[in-house]
């Protein structure tokens, strides 16, 4: 789930290379703030990582991911990404939101994910997530899950099998510490703007049901 061409090159060129150093991963014509901006974003979403002798390479996660990319939609269609939405709320503050700050969806707002990882629980993932991207501190608790297939010109390109989790007791000062996204308290969510991401109406919707836990099962269009 990468969302630059530049970023799914860097998986792509890794995929047919043990390692490789950043001259060799960069594209010639590329400019090095530019490229250095999306290679951190792979690192951060934990894709690729950087080893003790100053290479760069594949985690197991960028070699699922790498799978992923270069199947076809209708394989695609068969097999869920796992991604954990943190849902935020402060009872002064309101909603923590957050607002893309780059493609596909650039300028959407909407909860922050974060992807699972093997080596925490989803709570203790949710919680350092939280405090890597924000500065601010809290604990999480599960109070849904389900599956959002995404759909572009009636193809299913995107199928996503999501935890949702809520924290209530956040605390600290909001720092973002986040190249790809802006991130802010708002006191309310209109789940008619236009500005949120897709699915975000969706949850909005399970989440003042108040109904824990909750499941859903939903198409929803880029």
């Amino acid at each position: 789930m990468l969302d630059h061409h530049i970023q799914r090159s860097i998986v792509t060129k890794l995929k047919s290379a043990s390692a490789l150093s950043f001259t060799e991963l960069k594209d010639p014509e590329l400019d090095n703030k530019l490229f250095t901006y999306h290679l951190k974003a792979t690192i951060r979403e934990k894709f690729v990582e950087k080893t003790s002798d100053g290479l760069y390479r594949l985690t197991s996660s960028g070699e699922k991911l790498w799978r992923r990319m270069s199947e076809t939609p209708e394989k695609i269609s068969l097999r869920a990404f796992s991604v954990l939405y943190l849902v935020v709320y402060h009872a002064e503050n309101g909603w923590l939101l957050y607002r893309r700050k780059t493609h596909p969806l650039k300028d959407k707002v909407g909860f922050m994910h974060a992807i699972p990882d093997s080596t925490a629980g989803v709570t203790d993932r949710a919680s350092n997530e939280l405090t890597k991207k924000t500065s601010l501190s809290g604990t999480f608790s599960v109070i849904g899950s389900g599956f959002f297939r995404t759909t572009a010109n009636g193809v299913v390109d995107g199928f996503v099998n999501f935890t949702i989790l809520l924290c209530e007791d956040s605390g600290g000062l909001l720092s973002p510490e986040d190249d790809s996204a802006d991130y802010f308290w708002s006191q309310q969510i209109n789940s008619a703007d236009e500005n949120l991401l897709p699915n975000m109406p969706i949850l909005l919707e399970a989440i003042s049901g108040g109904n824990y836990p909750f499941f859903i099962d939903e198409v929803v269009g880029n």
